[in-house]
């Protein structure tokens, strides 16, 4: 009887060692999403191959772990530098589209097991599912929604437990930088828009949120909309911020906003406080899975005795180690 207790003990370590390895990507059998255009989408297996027809969601599936499933990806990928430091591979996927439109035919001749697209393209979604293929439609435009297409594709592709992860990730983080400035001035910010600096972030987009995040105050927080806005001279003077930030994608330098003369009267011109973020990895002021970081560094610019630059680059190579696999150098942090 002992001898047979031993046995059905090792027996069931096996069993307990497989299912540990196997994991969360263990088929789990049928079951259904609804994605974040309200739409009911049911998977009835484990999800293999992946099609990526939006940036954003393809830094998620990297950031989730899953770069070896996705089999296609949208267009322009040779432009996106984190792709040759946490994934190469990605620069040699076929091009399935843009935001704007997708090619169809070619999603189909890939046999993904999922297609993860923008509400933009919920057209071309309606037809991939007309063809039987399962596809989710995603629209992180806030931290909300951001950290909602990460819980979808993490439960889509078996891979929750990272995205719970990641989610965590934001919440100590978040939590650290703002009582890291609790109590201290925030400083008026202008973020311009990244065709030009006569356009700026209103209340409701990504960039307004990460600049309340680093402790600071919007200056265009009075602005309606999701979207750059235009603005006059007479506006920004009105504003008369003590920093003005520029995205990482943007068209024009700070010297080129220093050398304008109508702006020669602005606190942050006179102080020389204009600041482009770093584009050498990400564009951090975007609602991408690395959209923390771009909090991070703004905390270093804006209170830079509290939170200084080696504290924000130690962060941000442990972030990439974490999550992306890969050391990024110092000066792409800078």
């Amino acid at each position: 009887m002992f001898k047979k207790l031993i046995a059905l003990m090792l027996v069931l370590c096996v069993l307990l060692a497989c299912f540990a390895a196997c994991g969360e990507d263990a088929p789990k059998g049928s079951f259904t999403l609804v994605d974040q255009a309200g739409r009911s989408v049911t998977i009835d297996d484990k999800v293999e191959k992946i099609v990526s027809c939006y940036y954003v969601s393809s830094y998620a599936v990297m950031a989730l772990g899953l770069s070896d499933r996705l089999v296609g990806i949208e267009n322009k990928a040779d432009t996106r530098p984190i792709y040759g430091f946490a994934a190469p591979g990605f620069l040699e996927l076929p091009a399935v589209g843009t935001m704007k439109e997708s090619n169809v035919e070619l999603i189909a001749s890939l046999e993904p097991d999922l297609v993860i697209m923008p509400v933009k393209l919920a057209e071309a979604a309606e037809a991939l599912t007309g063809l039987g293929f399962n596809v989710i439609l995603v629209n992180p435009e806030s931290h909300e929604a951001l950290c909602g297409m990460l819980s979808l594709i993490g439960e889509a592709c078996g891979a929750s437990k990272k995205a719970d992860e990641l989610i965590k990730y934001y919440e100590n983080k978040m939590a650290d930088l703002t009582k890291l400035t609790d109590g201290v001035k925030a400083p008026k910010v202008y973020m311009g828009g990244n065709s030009s600096y006569l356009t700026t972030a209103p209340a409701g987009m990504y960039q307004s949120f990460l600049i309340g995040l680093a402790g600071g105050e919007n200056a265009a927080a009075g602005l309606e909309g999701n979207y750059w806005t235009e603005v006059s001279y007479e506006t920004i003077l009105a504003y008369n911020p003590d920093v003005i930030i520029i995205p990482a994608g943007a068209e024009y330098t700070a010297e080129d906003i220093i050398a304008d003369k109508q702006l020669s009267a602005l606190v942050a011109v006179k102080n020389s406080a204009v600041y482009k973020m770093p584009s050498g990895i990400e564009e951090w002021d975007s609602p991408i899975p690395s959209g923390i970081v771009g909090a991070m560094w703004l905390t270093s610019v804006l209170h830079p005795t509290l939170y200084t630059q080696d504290n924000f680059a130690s962060d941000a190579a442990a972030f990439y180690e974490t999550f992306y696999n890969f050391k990024p150098d110092a000066a792409l942090l800078k």
